[in-house]
């Protein structure tokens, strides 16, 4: 007779297997580590793995996101059918170098490259924006976000939404309804940010509830 721990592991075991899939994408960022992970600890919808990207694993306590799930290499994910089964990547710690590459479609870092993997599969890819937006709270509580250089990071945030990245909160990125679909061209621009070269196309006119970039917002300001 079956023993009720072995029984247990099995179950456990077909359980892990039904659940969706995704693909925790870490970056060489850490804001918010801690209660993230701890939110990822509790996280029952997903089977997760894990894919150390480029000088993650400098920041991220690797024995600590192991626990999560299996770890994978951008090489494995690269193989023809290792993203059919993936729901949905998740980027909680997008940082600035893979948020600027992403953005110009340079695809040097691992973490890029997943992502344009992805995105080639047709894979949702949700972020948040902590890390890369340096007009976060988070960003502006370490002293950024300050000089001329913070407008031009802050607009590849508009890019990336027009190349399919869903920046979310924490608790729509570990939902287990599927997200939306990603809004693509003019759609993009009005559910999203608005920079000052596009408000300049569009002679200062914006639609209701678009959100500007702060040089595009000054620009606004000025013509006024």
């Amino acid at each position: 007779m079956m023993q009720d721990d072995t029984l247990d592991r099995i179950v456990n075991a077909v359980l892990m297997r039904m659940r969706p899939r995704l693909l925790l994408l870490l970056t060489a960022a850490d804001g918010y580590h801690e209660i993230i992970l701890a939110r990822l600890q509790h996280c029952r919808h997903f089977a997760p793995q894990v894919l150390f990207a480029d000088r993650a694993q400098a920041v991220h306590p690797a024995d600590a996101w192991r626990q999560l799930g299996h770890v994978v290499t951008l090489e494995e994910m690269a193989q023809v059918g290792a993203l059919e089964n993936i729901d949905r990547v998740i980027a909680p710690f997008l940082d600035f170098a893979t948020a600027a590459d992403v953005a110009h479609d340079l695809f040097q870092s691992e973490a890029a490259r997943c992502i344009q993997l992805a995105r080639l599969h047709n894979t949702p890819v949700l972020a948040l924006d902590y890390n890369c937006n340096p007009h976060s709270e988070l960003n502006r509580l370490k002293g950024l976000g300050r000089s001329a250089d913070a407008h031009s990071l802050a607009d590849n945030l508009p890019r990336l939404a027009q190349r399919g990245i869903q920046f979310c909160s924490l608790e729509q990125m570990l939902s287990p309804a599927p997200p939306p679909a990603a809004a693509t061209g003019a759609d993009a621009e009005t559910g999203g940010y608005i920079t000052l070269s596009e408000l300049k196309q569009r002679n200062g006119r914006c639609p209701p509830g678009a959100r500007l970039t702060d040089l595009a917002l000054e620009y606004q300001r000025g013509s006024q």
